[in-house]
């Protein structure tokens, strides 16, 4: 049997996952979320530093981000850009990296600020 390495989520699950402390990070542009807004409580790594950033230590992960590094093993990292395709390449690298619960929120940001109330 083949294991999925993610598991693809909607607005619904994202935000039982936000309610249950996961890890969101948002692997869109900075210019990009000056420009929208983010996610609550989100990290922001693009793409293309996902892969350097998650091997960071974790000393240096939590001086950088202000919160823990995720836990490869324990901790749920939920994944979103805009559409849903650059966070699935990123729950891709975090795979390799040997990372276990991760989730793409296939809406990105063009789903979360139509349906979240406060964007």
């Amino acid at each position: 049997m083949i294991m999925s390495v993610y598991e693809n989520v909607d607005y619904d699950c994202l935000l039982a996952k936000m309610d249950r402390k996961s890890f969101v990070i948002d692997v869109r542009e900075c210019h990009e979320l000056a420009a929208t807004g983010s996610l609550p409580n989100s990290i922001n790594i693009p793409l293309g530093e996902l892969e350097n950033d998650l091997n960071l230590p974790t000393d240096v992960f939590k001086e950088k981000y202000k919160v823990p590094k995720p836990d490869k093993e324990n901790d749920e990292i939920v994944f979103s850009c805009a559409r849903g395709n650059r966070s699935r390449r990123a729950a891709e690298i975090a795979f390799k990296l040997d990372y276990k619960k991760l989730y793409n929120y296939t809406g990105g940001w063009i789903e979360w600020s139509v349906k979240y109330p406060s964007t």
